[in-house]
Protein backbone atom coordinates (compact mmCIF):
# COMPACT_ATOMS: atom_id res chain seq x y z
CA UNK A 1 0.00 0.00 0.00
CA UNK A 2 2.91 2.39 0.75
CA UNK A 3 4.14 3.77 -2.49
CA UNK A 4 7.29 6.00 -2.34
CA UNK A 5 5.66 7.57 -5.93
CA UNK A 6 2.83 8.67 -4.48
CA UNK A 7 4.67 11.62 -2.69
CA UNK A 8 6.23 12.49 -5.94
CA UNK A 9 5.23 15.56 -7.80
CA UNK A 10 4.20 15.42 -11.86
CA UNK A 11 7.39 18.26 -12.26
CA UNK A 12 9.54 15.36 -10.33
CA UNK A 13 9.00 12.52 -12.77
CA UNK A 14 10.30 12.18 -16.00
CA UNK A 15 8.18 12.59 -19.37
CA UNK A 16 8.31 8.56 -19.91
CA UNK A 17 7.30 8.61 -16.66
CA UNK A 18 4.67 10.53 -16.10
CA UNK A 19 3.12 8.81 -19.32
CA UNK A 20 3.34 5.42 -17.67
CA UNK A 21 1.54 6.64 -14.71
CA UNK A 22 -1.05 8.31 -16.57
CA UNK A 23 -2.26 5.24 -18.96
CA UNK A 24 -1.78 3.58 -15.70
CA UNK A 25 -4.53 5.48 -13.95
CA UNK A 26 -7.02 4.53 -16.87
CA UNK A 27 -8.50 8.13 -16.69
CA UNK A 28 -8.52 9.99 -20.15
CA UNK A 29 -11.08 12.83 -20.13
CA UNK A 30 -10.07 13.93 -23.27
CA UNK A 31 -10.32 17.60 -23.38
CA UNK A 32 -14.00 17.94 -22.49
CA UNK A 33 -12.94 19.84 -19.20
CA UNK A 34 -11.20 22.23 -20.66
CA UNK A 35 -13.74 22.93 -23.32
CA UNK A 36 -16.45 23.50 -20.73
CA UNK A 37 -14.38 25.59 -18.97
CA UNK A 38 -13.84 27.74 -21.40
CA UNK A 39 -17.72 28.15 -22.29
CA UNK A 40 -18.67 28.36 -18.49
CA UNK A 41 -15.92 31.59 -18.72
CA UNK A 42 -17.52 32.83 -21.48
CA UNK A 43 -21.30 32.52 -20.30
CA UNK A 44 -20.04 34.13 -17.01
CA UNK A 45 -18.65 36.76 -18.54
CA UNK A 46 -21.77 37.53 -20.68
CA UNK A 47 -23.73 37.51 -17.54
CA UNK A 48 -21.52 40.07 -16.32
CA UNK A 49 -21.99 42.45 -18.93
CA UNK A 50 -25.43 41.39 -19.47
CA UNK A 51 -26.69 42.41 -16.43
CA UNK A 52 -24.09 45.21 -15.08
CA UNK A 53 -24.65 47.24 -18.47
Amino acid sequence: MSDPKLTHQDEELSALEFGAEEKRDRHDFGNWPEVAGVVLTLFVTWLIFAFTG
